[in-house]
Order: C-alpha cells, then structure tokens, then sequence
C-alpha cells in the first residue's frame, strides 16, 4: 500500500512538471511566433516593390501580358493642349469662349486679365480642366469662339506609373491587415509596440501612395488647355504672303515708333518741374554775376614805358 502511494506521488510530480515545462516552452514559442511574425511584415516593403516590379515587368521573369490594356479602356493618358486666340470683339469671343467650357463641363482653375477696353488691348489667360470625353470637343469650339493663330497638344502616357502604385497599394494594404491581426494577438507590451511601429510606417506609405494615385487620376480624368485670347485691331491672315508681312511690319514699326515718342513727351512731362527749376536757379546765377561784374569793373591795362610811339626808333626804307 505504502508503495502504490509512492507512486502515485511520483506519477503526479512528473506530470506536474511535464505541466511547468510544456507551458513555459509555450509562451515561448508565443513570443518567438509574434516576433518572426513582425520580422515577416518588416520585409513587406522590399516585398511590395518586388510585386511593384512585377507589375512593370521588371521583376522576376513575370510581366503583365501587352494584350491585357486595351487602348480605350486601360491606357492611362494624360492630355494637355495650350491655345492662342485673338478677335476683334473681345466681350463676345471672351463669352462664347466660357460657354464652350461650360458646355464641356469645365471649369477656371485659373485666369489673368491685362490691357484696358480704351486702348483695345485687352488678354485673358486661362487654365481650363477639361473631361477627357470632352477634351476634342472643347478644343474644336474653343477654336471657333476666337481667330485661332496656334494650337499645341501634348500626351502623356502613365499606365506603368499607375499600374505601379495600385500594385504598392494593395501589397501594403494586404501588410497592414497582417500587422492588425498580428496586434489583435499580441501577448506583451514589447511585441505591440514592435508591431504598431511597423504598422505606422506601412500606413505612412499607404497615404503617399495615395496621394500620387489622386494626383493622376485628377490628371487623368480633367485635361489641363491653356486659353490665350487677345484683343487686335487686325487679324493675323491664316495664310500671310509676303506683302502683308512687309505690311504687319511695317505697322509694328510704327506703332512702336509712336509708343516710343509718347513714352518720352510723358517722361518730359515728369521733369517739367525739375527744368523750370533748373532754369530759374541759372537766370539767378547769371544776374548775380553780372551785378558783381559792373560794382568791380576790371582795371584796364596799364602802358609798359618804352611803347609809345615817340621812343620807337626810326624806320629806314631800302632804297630801291
């Protein structure tokens, strides 16, 4: 009897033990599973790039099929057109010019104004964003509110560039889920920690990310047309021959002859008061001087002895 007790003594001494030890190695196993973990999504950065690249086709020997972007639907373009108008009746073409844009659902992110209505000199620029479903459209009205002399257009593909950031985007977002499951079983104070500072980082990158992805879709969706429209008293010819260049020419040349002789009649009117000035302080000068000169009158020059005539010796004449 006494034996069997001993036994069952050691039998519940082992097992106590067993006990201890398996549940230390336990939360070991916890802490060093938590800490692979947050070492795991520390690597996520390199990884997104990897999934980044490729996305672009440059990472590994996986590349996105050519064939999957069509080119209405897919492509990421960006359009830029800059326009230079002119007219003779600035208010309707300044009107008819905003129209268009309203019709193509634009709007004024931009405009200047210069010149007067007296002078006939008037501009306005603008920076209008417009729909791309609409970027042809305006562009075709826009050139008919005014004499179109110039028209520049520009694109910009960014299909790489975007398809890049969507491709971060989702590795990160996928990264910080991970790290939200991660601190939802977090045991100690040291593996949160670990855990919410790589996450800071991880949504660090999430907000610049997005705000490069916002700042191409904008460019995207809204194309940017710069307008400059200027009031002339002549229209530019679509076609100018020789003659009415030589003419343009001309008129240029003397117009700014004209601009030149008004700018210093102006700049004469400006020193008026300076030259009547000057001159009444020169008529000053001179009277004081003259006044001065008759109270002290030069001594006139007095005779050396031996100059008059009496002394002179004789002249002799050769006799012929």
């Amino acid at each position: 009897m006494k034996h069997r007790k001993k036994w069952i003594a050691a039998a519940l001494a082992a097992a106590l033990f067993t006990g201890l030890f398996t549940g230390c190695g336990g939360a070991s196993g916890a802490t060093a599973t938590s800490t692979a973990a947050v070492q795991e999504i520390a690597q996520g950065s390199g990884e997104a790039g990897a999934v980044a690249d490729t996305a672009n086709g440059t990472g590994g020997q996986t590349s996105l099929d050519s064939g999957a972007l069509t080119p209405q639907d897919s492509r990421k373009i960006i359009y830029n057109a800059t326009l230079w108008l002119e007219t003779k009746q600035y208010d309707q073409a300044s009107a008819a010019l905003l129209e268009a844009a309203s019709q193509a659902g634009a709007y004024v992110q931009s405009s200047e104004t210069s010149g007067s209505a007296e002078r006939g000199d008037r501009s306005v620029y603008y920076t209008l964003r417009v729909p791309a479903e609409h970027y042809s459209e305006f562009l075709n009205a826009a050139g008919q509110a005014a004499n179109l002399t110039r028209r520049s257009e520009s694109t910009q593909d960014v299909t790489a560039e975007y398809v890049d950031l969507e491709a971060r985007l989702a590795s990160l977002e996928q990264q910080r889920q991970r790290l939200d499951e991660l601190a939802a079983k977090a045991e100690n104070l040291e593996d949160l920690l670990a855990i919410e500072n790589q996450r800071t980082q991880v949504q660090y990158e999430i907000e610049s990310y997005t705000g490069q992805m916002n700042v191409l879709k904008d460019q995207i969706a809204y194309s940017t047309v710069e307008v400059y429209l200027d009031e002339v008293t002549e229209l530019t010819p679509q076609s100018p021959s020789f003659v009415s260049r030589v003419g343009s020419a001309f008129r240029g040349s003397w117009n700014g002859f004209v601009a030149v002789v008004q700018e210093l009649v102006i700049g004469l009117i400006y020193l008026l008061p300076f030259l009547v000035v000057a001159a009444v302080v020169i008529v000053v000068v001179v009277l004081l001087a003259r006044r001065a000169a008759k109270k002290h009158p030069r001594p006139s020059a007095q005779k050396q002895p031996g100059t008059d005539g009496a002394n002179q010796p004789p002249k002799y004449t050769q006799m012929k």
